[in-house]
């Protein structure tokens, strides 16, 4: 590995970073900024302003033309990167935002279950895309307020709010399936969530300290964990 070029211009710690399509990369600062960096010259090319305090998550739509942030303000904010502006400012949390993402279109079936809209509109026979799903309709975020929230991020509305940890939820991921949602907490458990009823379908004792971080294999049936015990675990999905 060869460090091929360093980015400057955030005035205080990064906390997130992602890529967005090929040639440009988002960055999230607890300078209360977002950035939006040009790969091939490293300049920064458009910082997003309006969070009031540390923005410490970042993530970037299934197609790459919108970003959600998680702030210390206690807000999830939708961002158009081409132009910086802000598209959807999301309140209702009741502390920190740990984490904010997108849900991937596998899980959109089940989230519109959930908050009782109707199906999608299938797109026109002509292949137009007028009725095409919009990638970036749904958000969920997670807290130090022990909840995880779905949101409309066209409308900034809250569509349901899944309670039953007891502590920071610190980070969580999707399954691949679409079907549900596994989020890691400082209650040291790992809660699977039905995406559907929004139910917690099972409560794993994780660590045996705070859980902080889980990603999902690509590849196979498996989740990772992270502690601050200083442990990662893995563990597979039957």
């Amino acid at each position: 590995y060869k460090c091929i070029r360093t980015l400057h211009g955030h005035d205080h710690c990064v906390s997130a970073v992602s890529f967005l399509g090929s040639d440009k990369l988002v960055s999230a600062s607890r300078d209360k900024t977002v950035k939006v960096w040009e790969l091939s010259t490293g300049y920064c090319i458009r910082t997003l302003s309006g969070h009031t305090a540390w923005v410490r998550g970042i993530s970037v739509s299934p197609d790459a033309r919108m970003i959600c942030t998680a702030s210390n303000d206690q807000s999830v904010r939708l961002w158009d990167p081409a132009t910086g502006e802000c598209k959807g400012d999301m309140r209702g949390h009741e502390n920190v935002v740990e984490a904010a993402k997108f849900a991937p279109l596998a899980a959109h079936a089940a989230l519109r279950r959930l908050a009782g809209l109707p199906p999608a509109a299938k797109p026109a026979a002509s292949g137009a895309a007028d009725g095409a799903e919009n990638p970036a309709q749904f958000i969920i975020s997670g807290a130090r307020d022990k909840t995880l929230r779905l949101w409309d991020s066209a409308s900034s509305q809250l569509l349901h709010t899944f309670v039953g940890h007891d502590d920071w939820i610190r980070d969580f991921v999707f399954h691949p399936s679409g079907k549900t949602l596994i989020s890691v907490s400082d209650d040291k458990t790992m809660r699977v969530w039905d995406l559907a009823t929004g139910r917690c379908l099972k409560t794993i004792e994780a660590s045996s300290h705070f859980t902080t971080c889980i990603d999902f294999s690509s590849v196979n049936p498996m989740v990772a964990t992270g502690s601050v015990d200083t442990e990662v675990s893995l563990w597979e999905c039957r």
